[in-house]
């Protein structure tokens, strides 16, 4: 056997353009009514006709044996039986969806332990720049950005290259570097704009560069005379001494937007809750029908989920651990700690605690008690009725609130 060692870039490219495949033609199905939480499920009778039938499949049970079936049956959000085509044709009725599958595969729902789902659908909030491969290119698009947004008003954008993992920059560029303050000006003279650097965890490969313009850089403070907090972080001058708006960080984090540009380049409340339902369909394109943020999240993100929940749009099964406002604890009064830590409960739906919807406990009792549901949920298929989650998204069992300090508040 040969140690010959495959290119993590090569890697990532053909892992995001491999996508399970589970069937065809399931749209993400939201909540009916987002008045009041669900309610206990009736008994379930797999005497029940089927809704719909995948057959000529190869439905890959991952039960005890891996035993490979034909077809699955389901109705409402139950599976009702597993096997050979012919076998469950007899749960067929009038008003039953037939589908060919024509050898495609169908898996059960797939439970992501460590999701970040939410910023996946951020990255739409900020337009994008496109192909660019000149700083004309770039020039030309903030322009255009410029001709739509009012004189004064910020123009912040995704960053220089190619999605999702903006590899070969600035050398994808013409001139071989970075747009720098005077290049940015020229594009949008009555506007901070603010080029984006990537953040570093999509392709763990540094530096992360932000660009920004002339009037970006007086918003934010930034002179000749400006050092940086840190050594990792550095902030390109020219032979004058002069920044050149140019940002390079040899961290995973974009401090540099974190630190000055932070306002300028954040998610309000109804960015996040939009962006969310755009999260769950691109994981649920990938075959995810669960997620688990164990890492924490902080008051912004825990109510942008229970906005997209209100809505009848979260389609993901959802457990979150919250987390608290670390910046808020250094000598803050007890009040504002509060607030930035549990203020979401004093909202009118916190009466959810404690259903099954929302689950308020410590992070040691919701990971037993979500080790409990998976295992319920997952009992092996073609073995009687089953709760894995079925081919296309459904409305979450169980949304868990948890309380566990972390320093990931995101």
């Amino acid at each position: 056997m040969t140690d010959e060692r495959f290119p993590r870039r090569d890697f990532l490219k053909v892992t995001a353009s491999t996508a399970l495949t589970l069937g065809a033609g399931f749209p993400a199905t939201a909540q009916t009514s987002a008045s009041a939480p669900p309610s206990p499920a009736p008994p379930f009778s797999t005497a029940r006709p089927a809704d719909f039938i995948l057959k000529n499949a190869k439905v890959i049970t991952v039960d005890a044996d891996f035993s490979i079936a034909q077809a699955i049956a389901i109705a409402g959000e139950r599976i009702v039986a597993v096997g050979e085509d012919a076998a469950i044709a007899t749960h067929a009725a009038a008003a039953t969806r037939i589908i060919d599958l024509k050898g495609k595969s169908v898996i059960p729902g797939l439970i992501d332990g460590h999701a970040h789902m939410d910023r996946e659908g951020l990255k739409s909030i900020y337009p994008s720049l496109g192909p660019v491969r000149s700083i004309q290119d770039v020039q030309d698009r903030i322009a255009d950005l410029a001709r739509k947004t009012k004189p004064g008003d910020w123009i912040v954008t995704m960053p220089i290259g190619d999605p999702p993992y903006y590899f070969n920059v600035p050398e994808v560029l013409a001139e071989k570097r970075w747009p720098r303050r005077q290049d940015l000006d020229a594009a949008a003279p009555n506007n901070p704009v603010f080029i984006r650097s990537i953040w570093g965890f999509w392709r763990h490969t540094l530096p992360l560069v932000s660009c920004a313009n002339t009037e970006a850089l007086k918003r934010a403070g930034i002179t000749r005379d400006t050092v940086s907090p840190v050594d990792v972080l550095t902030i390109e001058k020219d032979a004058n001494g002069d920044p050149t708006g140019v940002f390079i960080e040899r961290e995973m984090q974009p401090i540099a937007e974190l630190i000055w540009f932070r306002q300028a380049a954040g998610f309000t409340r109804a960015d996040r809750a939009r962006a969310m339902p755009m999260s769950a369909a691109a994981y649920h394109a990938f075959g995810t029908t669960s997620v688990f943020e164990e890492h924490g999240v902080a008051n912004e993100l825990l109510r942008a989920y229970k906005d997209a929940y209100r809505d009848g749009s979260l389609t993901m099964r959802s457990a979150l651990v919250f987390s608290p406002n670390w910046k808020a604890v250094g000598g803050a009064p007890l009040g504002p700690l509060i607030e930035a830590w549990g203020g979401w409960l004093g909202e009118p739906d916190s009466a959810t605690i404690g259903s099954r919807w929302l689950v308020s406990s410590s992070a040691s009792e919701a990971i037993q008690r979500t080790s409990y549901a998976r295992r319920r949920r997952h009992t092996p298929v073609g073995r009687g009725s089953t709760t894995i989650s079925s081919c296309r998204a459904q409305r979450p069992k169980r949304f868990c609130c948890c309380s566990r300090p972390t320093t990931s508040a995101r």
